[in-house]
């Protein structure tokens, strides 16, 4: 891949997108829970507020995984690579793959591309290695096509 910035910025762009629905959500979760208080109380809203303190807790959780992705991605050298490690763009079994973050498949410059963390399984199987290069993951034999 000639442009692996684009890359960069691509995937920055997608998780910065996650992130403001996620914040969107959030936020009229919030505003929806917080109730009036002109409002007569309700027997059981200690238990409400209880339930809504746990539903504000699980939207806050991926609030936090989108920033952290995306302190991370800010923080990779994205340049050229000659062996698998963050940063690096990898064609694996025809498939390409992008040390970075995990991300779902996502199109850039023509290719399809999924991303994986350097916790990713797939990732202890590859780490190091370089376009050739045949490496085992789950009983499988993979071909490194190509390491950019």
């Amino acid at each position: 891949m000639s442009d692996k910035i684009h890359l960069k910025n691509t995937m920055l762009t997608l998780r910065a997108e996650q992130l403001r629905y996620a914040q969107a959500a959030y936020a009229q979760y919030l505003a929806g829970a917080a109730g009036r208080r002109d409002e007569p109380s309700e027997p059981d809203a200690s238990a409400q507020a209880h339930v809504s303190g746990t539903l504000a807790q699980s939207f806050e959780c991926p609030l936090h995984d989108h920033e952290e992705a995306l302190a991370t991605l800010r923080g990779i050298d994205f340049g050229p690579k000659n062996e698998v490690g963050p940063g690096a763009a990898v064609r694996l079994d025809g498939r390409w793959f992008v040390v970075a973050v995990a991300t779902n498949a996502f199109d850039c410059a023509g290719r399809t591309f999924m991303g994986i963390s350097t916790q990713a399984p797939i990732y202890a199987a590859i780490a190091g290695a370089a376009a050739g290069d045949l490496v085992d993951f789950r009983g499988r034999q993979l071909s490194v096509e190509s390491v950019e």
